[in-house]
């Protein structure tokens, strides 16, 4: 009966923070706990910047693929017979090509959380204006499936996302994204800035700050930074914490990066914990996302 109660109570939270699936992140922005918004990026400009890919020259593709998997599973979960989901699963397909004055790429996702499905197919295009700033915007067309017996639970919703990247200097850079500002997503609409900067030759700091823009900043924000270390002239290696107070979770990740003339592999991880009593998880629980990624330049 109990369990009956809490499922009962989760579909009610149908489109609330942790019952919602999570935003797709690449083996790069799980390794930075999602930080990025001022970096100059070329398959992440369809995820979180659209205007980053405008400093770019070049062609490339890559698979991104991560799985979900419960840490700290909880004794009220075993006593309840609550079997954490086993089949978390999200993968994506990124083709870019930045050789013309207007670059740009297409995306399409596949997302398979907590028994909620999301494909998006996403397109995305930027210009430079000047030498230093650049401009972006990028389309999702999303199908989200909800759990059996949600009201309402095939959903499609057309996004639209506006970045801009401006270069400072040679070691620092600002960004801007504004997330779905014809709020057609129910609570996924943010604004969010970065900074990047290189402390030295070989080590970069990441940080973005953000809100919700439709409610209170004081209680709808969130944080990220960054850290990047060159290790070689090919071998990356970076960590990350972020602390959200919209989605109500916090957390950090690491990941390694080697990132060849033609070829590249990734792999993080990601660990998150909740801090409000919301979405699938029990007191005490995480989650960690393992990434393994493939990049192939032309």
């Amino acid at each position: 009966m109990n369990k009956i109660i809490i499922l009962a109570f989760l579909l009610l939270l149908g489109q609330t923070s942790w019952a919602q699936i999570r935003d797709f992140q690449t083996s790069r922005l799980n390794s930075a706990a999602g930080t990025g918004a001022a970096s100059i990026l070329c398959t992440e400009a369809a995820l979180l910047n659209p205007a980053s890919c405008a400093f770019f020259s070049g062609s490339t593709l890559s698979y991104q693929s991560y799985s979900t998997s419960l840490r700290n599973e909880s004794e009220e979960r075993k006593n309840l017979n609550d079997d954490f989901p086993r089949s978390n699963r999200s993968q994506g397909f990124f083709v870019s090509d930045n050789d013309g004055p207007l670059k740009g790429g297409f995306a399409y996702l596949t997302q398979h959380e907590n028994d909620y499905d999301r494909k998006q197919l996403i397109g995305h295009t930027a210009a430079t204006v000047g030498s230093q700033a650049a401009f972006g915007v990028s389309y999702k067309y999303l199908t989200d499936t909800l759990p059996a017996g949600t009201r309402q639970r095939h959903r499609i919703n057309h996004v639209m996302n506006l970045g801009m990247t401006y270069i400072i200097d040679n070691d620092s850079t600002l960004g801007l994204v504004l997330n779905d500002p014809t709020l057609t997503t129910s609570g996924e609409e943010r604004l969010i800035g970065g900074f990047q900067y290189s402390l030295a030759s070989r080590l970069t700091l990441l940080a973005d700050i953000g809100t919700k823009f439709t409610q209170d900043v004081k209680e709808k924000h969130l944080w990220r930074a960054a850290a990047q270390l060159q290790l070689f002239d090919d071998f990356f290696f970076r960590v990350g914490q972020f602390h959200d107070h919209i989605r109500g979770e916090k957390g950090h990740g690491w990941g390694v990066s080697w990132i060849g003339p033609r070829l590249g592999v990734e792999f993080a991880q990601k660990i998150s914990d909740q801090f409000r009593k919301e979405g699938y998880l029990y007191k005490d629980e995480g989650l960690i996302d393992t990434s393994l990624s493939a990049i192939i330049k032309f």
